[in-house]
């Protein structure tokens, strides 16, 4: 019977030792979640046009005749990027970051999103 019961406090151990270990493994192999570009974008503009004539910039809504204001009052050097819905044909694309680099004083750059598997 002592053989038995030190076999199941060994497992036991085993057991709980992996849970442990599975718990951090777990916490440590979250997503972090970055603008695409990497960390080096941090206070970039970003300019992103939806389907239905919709602008954000910086994540709030707003009209396409408010986009002049907003992109000449950026201090001088600032990254303003341009992230077109993948649901956009490419002419349109093609003519609204044209329209964006008329009205900047500042370049604009196309950010694309990165392409899946």
């Amino acid at each position: 019977m002592n053989h038995a019961l030190a076999a199941l406090v060994g497992l036991t151990l085993l057991l709980c030792g992996s849970v442990a270990a599975l718990a951090d493994l777990a916490r440590q192999r979250q997503p972090r979640l970055r603008p695409p570009g990497g960390p080096s974008l941090t206070g970039a503009v970003w300019i992103v046009q939806a389907p239905g004539n919709r602008w954000f910039v910086n994540g709030e809504p707003v009209s396409r005749g408010r986009l002049p204001g907003l992109l000449g009052s950026q201090p001088a050097g600032s990254e303003i990027r341009f992230l077109p819905s993948a649901r956009l044909p490419l002419g349109e694309v093609a003519r609204s970051l044209a329209h964006l680099r008329a009205i900047s004083p500042q370049p604009v750059g196309l950010a694309l999103p990165e392409a899946g598997p």
